[in-house]
């Protein structure tokens, strides 16, 4: 498993972005206590949300779309199904680009 290390060995490593290390089980090797870097996980996280075969990414963008402007929403509904589909590739280009670029966010310094 890439990026996970045995908690137990202290070397936590961190992330491009501070360095934060999280504490997990991994469940297909009896739960043993490792740490895995966040910015890792993060990555692994949008990449998994972002990948056209995982439906999760559209139904967010289509939950936002219907809430409320005064809930943080659009209070809309798109045309489409491409409509959403667009909006899905925007995203995921938007998220390639920070990945890419890492500005950052002032925790490194601690």
């Amino acid at each position: 498993m890439v990026g996970i290390r045995d908690f137990r060995e202290g070397n936590s490593g961190g992330s491009a972005r501070g360095g934060w290390p999280l504490r997990v089980y991994v469940i297909g090797r009896d739960y043993r206590a490792t740490e895995i870097d966040a910015g890792e996980a993060a990555r692994r996280f949008t990449s998994w949300l972002a990948d056209e075969a995982n439906p999760v990414l559209a139904e967010v963008i289509q939950t936002w779309l219907w809430q409320p402007r005064d809930a943080g929403g659009l209070g809309a509904l798109a045309e489409s199904g491409r409509d959403i589909a667009a909006l899905r590739s925007e995203i995921a280009a938007l998220w390639r680009s920070a990945q890419q670029q890492r500005e950052p966010d002032g925790r490194e310094a601690l």
